[in-house]
């Protein structure tokens, strides 16, 4: 597809919906006795703006339908939103990889604005966070025989004793990690031995470039949505010299793509 047309009765507010309201850069336009328009750049694709009353003789537009959308990818959606001078819902993540928002221009066409939180390779965005103490659950966690002989078996990883708690804050790590968590994971599975011990996810990550580890999520009800736990076959902190406050930014490892543990990432 070369491109996409948008006849209109309304030009001149559509041109403006378009080019000043969405910043969309103009690559051609025209203006004759017999025809008015311009096209828009939608990231590789381009977006054709007809105006209706030029046309001889004029076009009968019927009612938009919903099942067609214009979709325009950005890199940064939330960027994207805080630029934008309407008034528009604010980005959500939906369960199939992307955060997104949603309008309708002057002629009510539904339009989406998408930024997709997984490459093509599958692989998910950094995370980052910032350090934080947690309530020690997870050295209770680390430390239970079943749990330690999955961390190893399955991700390859004899965890020093705790967890590297990180608070996400940004929307973009919100975001990235809500893709993340939405998907299955690696299952560390409860025997059914202690009272109270729950079963979780992990994911596979590289800690500040340096340290292999994976995130933990347990599966217990009310778990805080921004926060990450991390476990590593070193003290984190002492490893990175991090502490309260400080940012660190996990790299999520595509599955098939594990490296070996131990520790420093060569």
């Amino acid at each position: 597809m070369s491109y996409v047309a948008l006849v209109t009765d309304r030009y001149d507010e559509m041109a403006r919906f378009y080019g000043d309201r969405l910043g969309l850069s103009v690559t051609e336009q025209w203006d004759r006795d017999n025809a008015r328009g311009m096209r828009f750049d939608i990231g590789g694709m381009r977006l054709e703006l007809l105006d209706n009353q030029r046309e001889n003789p004029p076009l009968e537009l019927g009612q938009v339908a919903d099942r067609f959308h214009v979709v325009i990818e950005v890199d940064d959606v939330d960027a994207t939103w805080q630029k934008l001078s309407i008034d528009v819902p604010e980005p959500a993540t939906v369960s199939w990889g992307a955060r997104l928002f949603q309008l309708r221009d002057p002629d009510g066409i539904p339009l989406t604005c998408l930024q997709w939180l997984e490459a093509g390779s599958g692989e998910h965005r950094a995370i980052r966070g910032k350090v934080s103490s947690g309530a020690e659950k997870g050295q209770h966690f680390t430390r239970l025989d079943w749990a330690r002989s999955q961390f190893v078996d399955k991700l390859g990883i004899d965890p020093f004793p705790g967890t590297l708690n990180l608070v996400l804050e940004d929307p973009q790590a919100k975001a990235a990690w809500s893709s993340l968590r939405n998907s299955p994971g690696i299952r560390i599975e409860n025997p059914g031995s202690g009272t109270g011990d729950c079963e979780a996810r992990c994911y596979p990550v590289q800690v500040a470039g340096r340290v292999t580890g994976a995130v933990v999520v347990p599966e217990v009800a009310g778990y805080p949505d921004n926060l990450v736990e991390i476990i590593a076959p070193v003290a984190l902190r002492d490893e990175l010299g991090i502490g309260d406050g400080d940012e660190a930014v996990l790299d999520v490892i595509q599955a098939g793509k594990r490296t070996a543990a131990g520790g420093a990432v060569e």
